[in-house]
Parts: C-alpha cells; sequence; structure tokens
C-alpha cells in the first residue's frame, strides 16, 4: 500500500502527540506531587448573561412614506399618515404600532414601533408582502423626521415630511 505525503504528515503529528502524553500513574520526578502538596482549586466566574434582542419577523422593509393631512374643515385635526410595504414569513399577520418618545427640538422625530402579530391557525407558506399604514392626530409644529422600528431592527427613516392642505 503506497502512502500520500498529506497521509504520511497527519500519521507523523499523531505519533509526535501521542508521545507527548502524561498517562496517570506514569510519574516521572519532576512532575511527582508530594504528599504535603495539596491541588489548586480555580473558581471560574460565569460570564453575565447578553441582555436579549427583540426579534422580528419582518424580512425586508419599502416604500415608507409619510405626509400630514392638514385639510380644512369643521371639527378637522391635522393627522400625520405614514405607510409602508414589509415582507412576511407567512400570510395572515397583523399589525399593532406603538410610539415612542419624542425628541424635545421644536420639530421632534416620530418614533414608530412595527409590532407584527402571526395568525392564529392556518396560513400560506410563502413570502408575502403586507402594506401597513399608520395614522394619528399630528404633533402642531410637525416632525422633522419619522424612525420606522421593529424589534431591534430600524425598518426605515423618512426625512421628508409633506404637509397636504
Amino acid at each position: 500500500m503506497t502512502r500520500t505525503p498529506l497521509a504520511f504528515a497527519v500519521a507523523s503529528a499523531t505519533f509526535a502527540l501521542g508521545a507527548c502524553q502524561h498517562l496517570p500513574g506514569n510519574s516521572s520526578g519532576a512532575e511527582q506531587l508530594s504528599e504535603a502538596e495539596e491541588p489548586v482549586s480555580v473558581t471560574v466566574e460565569e460570564p453575565a448573561p447578553l441582555p436579549e434582542t427583540a426579534a422580528c419577523d419582518v424580512l425586508e422593509s419599502r416604500g415608507w412614506e409619510a405626509w400630514v393631512n392638514k385639510m380644512p374643515g369643521p371639527g378637522a385635526t391635522p393627522t400625520i399618515h405614514v405607510i409602508g410595504r414589509v415582507d412576511m414569513r407567512t400570510g395572515g399577520y397583523t399589525f399593532d404600532w406603538q410610539e415612542g418618545p419624542l425628541d424635545r427640538s421644536a420639530r421632534p422625530a416620530l418614533r414608530l414601533k412595527l409590532v407584527p402579530k402571526a395568525p392564529d391557525g392556518m396560513a400560506l407558506q410563502a413570502i408575502t408582502a403586507e402594506d401597513v399604514k399608520y395614522q394619528a392626530p399630528a404633533f402642531d409644529a410637525g416632525y422633522s423626521r419619522v424612525i420606522i422600528s421593529c424589534g431591534d431592527t430600524t425598518l426605515g427613516e423618512i426625512t421628508e415630511i409633506t404637509d397636504v392642505f
């Protein structure tokens, strides 16, 4: 049987490592512990647990737009509208929105968190594109930008918010 150079190198390395092992009961003078010496115990602290990241079921998002509807009329109030499109793993998702804190600037940034809710029961097992919409009374001074997030992921940032009359 012929051996390739690689097989010969592996066999040589295995033999060399085997010769370096210390077998119990085989003690040389330098490695022998006296009976007066006690084994040293080492305490290892466990690392602090990493904070859990909030997962998001959104695979991808696109087409984010925002505008403030300032149509006049009796009892009309300015309303902010935010729309976009998200790709989900399955069909049948519903979506809720959570408003985050506004900063203290004259025209604050609106922070929105998209909260997808998985369907109960049977659902289409394919990646589906879903339209998402947000609507609420607008801040009188308007907004400098809108930041949309889901879990720990920023889905989009809208910096051009138009006023519609």
